[in-house]
């Protein structure tokens, strides 16, 4: 999305030479020694001792370059920093983007190994192409120390991620623009503000930031968004004839507006002809519109985001071909929406899990995907996305800030403004995954009878409908013996069935059922005259939170939804369950009086059947760090369900 954007972007006065510049050159010591690393670091594999990082904008003839510098030393503590750090990636596919490349390693014997220009090698990945070199002499102790230098397109927005596993020492970041071009920084996660200085006719933005804890990806947690990271933009370019903010949200409304709904006579009769075959104008709602319309565009159209040019975005030829980018279906969407009168407004998200998009700092490259929202019903479409069904949309995409691009008629004149505000998810009580459950033992007792039915509804279905829709039947044969297995640890399957598993049950939230009668040995075992069933596996294995070290992150979940089980176990004739209260278990933290994570599971004994019934229900995406101790309990309370046996004696 934001490729086509920018790739339309173009400012007065933006790209005035001024004179020729020269880029800034890096440079390292010319004895280096190796450093003192603190005892503290012992049980790291690596530390990364300097971590310094430039983007630099300069007039070449009558453009702006870009060129991004990247120096780095790590002190290496055993074979697994070793492994990590045995090879440098730059990613370049042309050695004439290189400017400038230098690696070595330095000893604990003081002997220093430079790496050759030569060793430099192609790596490609999928359809990526990198530069590869290789580091030699690697030993415990010793630390390696790179730079380079290369030239990259330029853009001007971006995002420089500090933080991983590895701990840092010291991290800078540089960033120099002709004076004319002010460019303005935001930390995240970070309380570092950035230094604003003139060198000669250079602006320099810098960031400096020491001893940053390395931090490893946790449970229920949103890893990438919770790092330190600083993101940059440009915000004004004083050679212009007006001072005007650049890149603000009112101005990417302007042209995501532009973009979406400028079409030809030609691509509005095509578009006509398009929604004559959809026979969708006599449908009764605005909702039964919106849903037909989108089963019938992504059932005969193909989206890919890897394509562009103009035949991609072109609604006569989008139609014609029934390929489109993700700037091309969109535009197909609207035009459909408009002949059928259907007032909506165009909406690029965000993602919880990697960056926000923030209402005072507009970083268009944060803006990265695409839906359209229908104000009148108050819910969203994701044109992009064939595994989901409105209203039901990516919930990494909701839940968080989103750009919203909102239409304003002045006269005969259409444009739009731009707004920044959250997408709410879907109530916690609409997304499901549920289990209804009747366990019983053969007449002979040598084996466990299981019919069960497992129940997703909401979010939690997108990923089922996809692949029972989209997979070979050989592949989905495998899936289906894979999801009874996880309810019964067994492969003896005596039948099955799917229910809702078409799209168009998406739109009304039908839920998508897996049902399954299964032979179960593996659920009971003989302990002398006493069965043991293992009950607490019909809910399948859960995770369970133990960790030794300080947890760094606060708890986040997917989508909020319930997880509501119901079993029944008909207890033999002749036999009684003697530890029936061990299926009591319950962990539930509260705010304000209402419940927002819990698991609860009871029972009661009606004759021979004991019912059990378990509620376990996140209501929120987001839980704060304050609440680790509390959360976990819920989360090893399933666990600890799962691993409830009923221990059943004679009479």
């Amino acid at each position: 999305m934001k490729r086509v954007l920018l790739s339309l972007v173009l400012i007065s006065g933006l790209n005035t030479v001024l004179f020729a510049q020269e880029i800034e050159r890096e440079s390292w010591a010319g004895q280096p020694v190796l450093h003192t690393i603190d005892s503290k670091y012992n049980e790291e594999s690596a530390v990364i001792v300097l971590d310094k990082r430039r983007m630099e904008y300069i007039d070449v003839k009558d453009e702006l370059a870009v060129y991004k510098t990247l120096h780095r030393i790590i002190h290496i503590n055993d074979d697994k920093g070793i492994e990590s750090f045995n090879r440098v990636y730059l990613p370049v596919s042309d050695n004439s983007d290189i400017v400038d490349i230098r690696a070595r390693t330095i000893l604990p014997n003081g002997k220093i190994i430079e790496v050759s220009k030569e060793n430099i090698k192609d790596l490609k990945e999928e359809e990526d192409v990198y530069k590869i070199f290789a580091m030699e002499g690697l030993v415990k102790g010793c630390e390696v120390e790179f730079y380079y230098t290369y030239k990259r397109n330029t853009g001007f927005f971006g995002a420089e991620i500090f933080q991983g596993r590895t701990p840092v020492l010291e991290a800078r970041f540089d960033l120099i623009a002709p004076d004319r071009l002010i460019f303005e920084m935001r930390p995240f996660n970070s309380t570092v503000k950035p230094l604003d200085t003139m060198v000669g006719q250079k602006k320099w933005l810098t960031i400096v930031e020491k001893n940053i804890p390395g931090v490893e990806e946790e449970k229920y947690s949103a890893y990438q968004a919770g790092l330190k990271r600083f993101e940059y933009k440009l915000a004004y370019n004083t050679s212009r004839t007006t001072k005007d903010r650049l890149f603000t949200w009112d101005e990417l409304a302007k042209r995501v507006y532009s973009n979406y709904t400028t079409v030809t006579d030609k691509e509005t009769k095509r578009t006509n002809d398009l929604v004559g075959d959809m026979k969708v104008k006599d449908l009764s709602s605005e909702m039964e519109k919106i849903s037909a319309t989108e089963h019938y565009l992504k059932t005969k159209f193909t989206t890919r985001d890897d394509i562009g040019g103009e035949d991609a975005m072109n609604l006569e030829k989008v139609i014609k071909s029934k390929l489109a980018s993700h700037v091309g279906i969109v535009r197909l969407y609207s035009a459909v929406f408009r002949q059928l009168g259907i007032a909506h407004e165009f909406v690029l998200a965000g993602d919880r899990n990697k960056f926000t998009i923030e209402k005072n700092f507009e970083n268009w490259n944060n803006t990265d995907n695409p839906l359209i929202y229908f104000p009148s019903l108050k819910k969203y479409l994701a044109p992009t996305l064939p595994e989901f069904r409105f209203p039901w949309i990516d919930p990494n995409w909701g839940g968080t800030n989103a750009f919203f691009c909102k239409s304003t008629t002045i006269g005969e004149y259409t444009t739009a403004f731009g707004e920044v505000r959250v997408i709410p998810l879907e109530d916690y009580s609409k997304s499901m995954s549920n289990v209804d459950a009747d366990v019983s033992l053969s007449k002979n007792l040598d084996t466990v009878l299981v019919s069960i039915s497992q129940i997703y509804a909401g979010y939690s279905a997108a990923a089922y409908r996809s692949i029972f829709n989209y997979n070979s039947e050989e592949n989905i044969k495998l899936v289906t013996k894979e999801m009874i297995k996880f309810g019964t640890n067994s492969e003896n399957v005596i039948s099955s069935k799917v229910e809702n598993k078409d799209f168009e049950s998406f739109n009304q939230n039908k839920p998508f059922i897996l049902s399954a009668v299964v032979k179960a040995s593996e659920l009971m075992e003989r302990a002398g005259n006493k069965l043991i069933i293992k009950i607490g596996d019909i809910i399948g294995q859960q995770v369970e939170m133990y960790q030794e070290k300080p947890r760094q992150f606060s708890m986040e979940i997917d989508f909020p939804h319930v997880l509501e089980r119901h079993i029944r176990f008909t207890i033999p004739d002749g036999y009684t369950v003697k530890n029936l209260d061990d299926i009591k278990i319950s962990h539930v933290v509260t705010e304000k009086g209402q419940p927002t994570v819990g698991f609860t599971s009871t029972y009661i004994l009606e004759g021979n059947v004991v019912k059990i019934h378990i509620m376990e229900e996140y209501r929120k995406t987001s839980y704060p760090l304050s609440q680790f101790e509390e959360f976990k309990k819920v989360i090893n309370a399933a666990a600890d369900f799962n691993k409830v046996v009923l221990v059943l004696e004679k009479k």
